[in-house]
């Protein structure tokens, strides 16, 4: 893949301070990789990273599009919503036609994104920013910016109208987001995913699924791929772990019954298994039996010594209900890969 861009944008102060905040808010050892690999000291307090981060994009050292582009490789596979797809029913070989591709972007004034990684920054629309083909995969990336007023008790204020009345001053912080979703289809597994980087809350992730797929409908048709059904995955890994054998430990688990009620078990804390309780956990298996998957919170663990892609748990929400797998905590590529492949091993 190459890492061809386009001249730097034009960014605004507030825009610049967001990208080095974005920066600024990943994983410890994700700030150091992106130090090391722009020749610059990793050690410090986050406001002496800052600091010493500004100062190089003062003098040149450093540019906002080597960040852009950092935060665009990790950003992906941070907090994050992905929904699961079956692939075409019908033949793709054409798809694996790299020249076929090529010219099908050509067609669709797309042909520069190919392979390309562009900084496009804080968009108002959401706009394809790059796409990545070969025979064996096809992912698609958008951004787009997001902006809301988030409610910030530490800067209330009081007052007095001229009258004398008291007054209450409600403060609001305007934030924003670099908003990213990309759409990953297997080429030779033939299945898919769409992911969608954490929002605040009042986004809905379905309108946002709904805003890339009219993105990109004029070449690619969402109605060849098949949302795959989350609810079977949620009883079958607490089945697993109620046996003994799971990859997960519960931290919490709804089902839903036919006649439309929830049961729902939770454990003490993030830290305590659900199971193990003689009650809780015959109830648990009773409206498993006779209901529906409804949401799992699960920990995914390294198994026993086994060969996977894990070192510690993983925090994963399977929101069947919705059909989507929440991460809500950053993790790195290989670690949300094996995730996902283990869920859909259990969709069907």
């Amino acid at each position: 893949m190459s890492n061809e861009t386009l001249a730097p944008a034009a960014f605004t102060e507030d825009e610049q301070a967001l990208i080095v905040t974005d920066l600024l808010a990943l994983k410890k050892t994700q700030i150091g990789e992106f130090l090391s690999r722009n020749d610059l000291p990793k050690s410090g307090t986050k406001e002496q990273l800052r600091a010493r981060i500004e100062e190089s994009l003062g003098d040149g050292s450093l540019t906002l599009s080597a960040i852009v582009q950092y935060l665009d490789e990790v950003i992906p596979w941070g907090k994050q919503h992905v929904y699961l797809y079956k692939g075409p029913q019908s033949p793709i070989a054409e798809w694996r036609n790299e020249t076929w591709v090529a010219n099908l972007l050509k067609q669709h004034r797309l042909g520069k994104l190919l392979n390309a990684s562009l900084p496009l920054v804080l968009p108002d629309k959401m706009k394809v920013s790059s796409i990545f083909h070969d025979p064996k995969r096809l992912r698609i990336t958008a951004v787009k910016r997001r902006d809301w007023w988030e409610r910030n008790p530490d800067y209330d204020d009081t007052g007095k109208t001229d009258e004398g009345e008291d007054v209450e001053l409600r403060a609001f912080v305007h934030r924003v987001t670099r908003s990213l979703v990309a759409f990953e289809w297997d080429l030779v597994a033939n299945n898919a995913f769409l992911q969608i980087s954490q929002l605040p809350r009042g986004f809905d992730y379905a309108d946002v699924a709904d805003e890339f797929f009219e993105l990109i409908k004029g070449w690619l048709d969402r109605s060849l791929f098949s949302l795959l059904d989350l609810r079977p995955p949620i009883t079958k890994l607490h089945a697993l772990e109620e046996s003994g054998a799971g990859e997960t430990r519960s931290h919490g688990i709804n089902y839903r019954t036919l006649q439309g009620r929830h049961f729902e078990g939770k454990s003490a804390s993030p830290a305590d298994p659900l199971l193990g309780e003689a009650a809780i956990d015959a109830a648990l298996t009773a409206v498993r039996k006779s209901g529906v998957g409804h949401l799992g919170n699960f920990y995914w663990t390294p198994t026993n010594g086994a060969a996977t892609a894990l070192d510690s748990e993983v925090h994963v929400i399977v929101v069947g209900f919705r059909n989507r797998v929440n991460f809500p905590t950053p993790n790195n590529e290989e670690t949300v890969r094996y995730v996902l492949s283990r869920i859909r091993s259990h969709c069907s």
